[in-house]
């Protein structure tokens, strides 16, 4: 499942190719994915994009009294035709030939420029639902602090924390309920940045340690943004393009192999269900 950076990406690349558009038709291939009544489908028709945003790991389209919020999960793709030329983010399924529609099309938008944006799922997990603003809003404020926001400060890191002192660091920082879109790659990350061991519990973190998590955090996600996010073999960013932050991970991915800082192995243990990757030297 794309994270905070990989969403971000699109979300910026989109944003570019969508703003000031309209919705002149919009259809939905599969019920589970998306499904509108037809006055729900006359309040986005011929509405201008006032832009795309990024809420947790969510991508949302403004269509200023109403929002479609696009969640691509494990093999969502979102692929926009215009004229000649495709770009892709998400799961890389386009066929072959890249002939649109597909097999995996679930909903189809046309824009007043004749532009198409597909949404495409292999597994069916992803989902569009369409909300008021207002509703939207009172929807987004039951989501945790975005940690490149304002609102992630020092005082609510530590009162977070202090609510769960028996789970460990790495499954408080994947608790969406208080900070929205860090998953797997980036706790693993940002553990290793701040030198603790994903495993500790947090009641064992003193004062210093917190603040230099805190501060890790979104330098590790600004930086994978940077780079237009982790690629492995499933994912690609919206201009079809593969992010280069893989080259920059410190431990996630890495088992069996030697530190980057310090030339010691790699771990890897299951960790709540979750791959957990971290250097038995360097973090403590």
């Amino acid at each position: 499942m794309p994270e905070l950076p990989e969403v971000e990406t699109i979300v910026r690349d989109l944003n570019n190719k969508l703003k000031n558009k309209k919705i002149i038709a919009v259809k939905s291939l599969d019920r589970k994915v998306f499904h509108l009544t037809e006055s729900e489908v006359k309040n986005i028709l011929n509405r201008k994009i006032r832009g795309v945003a990024r809420r947790a790991k969510m991508i949302i389209i403004d269509l200023v009294d109403f929002c479609l919020i696009i969640h691509l999960k494990m093999t969502g793709q979102l692929v926009l035709e215009n004229k000649n030329s495709l770009i892709a983010g998400g799961h890389p399924i386009i066929n072959s030939d890249k002939k649109l529609p597909n097999k995996f099309s679930r909903v189809i938008f046309k824009f007043n420029d004749k532009s198409i944006l597909y949404f495409n799922d292999v597994r069916r997990f992803g989902w569009i639902k369409l909300m008021a603003a207002d509703e939207f809003k009172k929807f987004s404020g039951q989501l945790g602090v975005e940690p490149l926001g304002l609102k992630f400060t020092l005082e609510y890191f530590k009162e977070i924390l202090a609510r769960r002192p028996k789970t460990t660091i790495k499954q408080a920082l994947l608790d969406q309920k208080y900070i929205s879109g860090i998953g797997n790659i980036y706790a693993d990350e940002s553990l290793y940045e701040a030198k603790i061991k994903p495993f500790r519990k947090v009641k064992t973190l003193t004062g210093s340690e917190i603040k230099k998590l805190w501060l890790a955090i979104p330098k590790i996600l600004k930086y994978a943004i940077k780079h237009r996010g982790t690629s492995f073999n499933d994912y690609v960013d919206a201009m079809g393009e593969t992010g280069n932050f893989i080259k920059y991970l410190k431990v996630y991915g890495r088992a069996g192999e030697k530190c980057k800082t310090c030339g010691g192995l790699v771990k890897k243990i299951k960790l709540g269900g979750r791959g957990t990757h971290w250097c038995g030297a360097c973090q403590k």
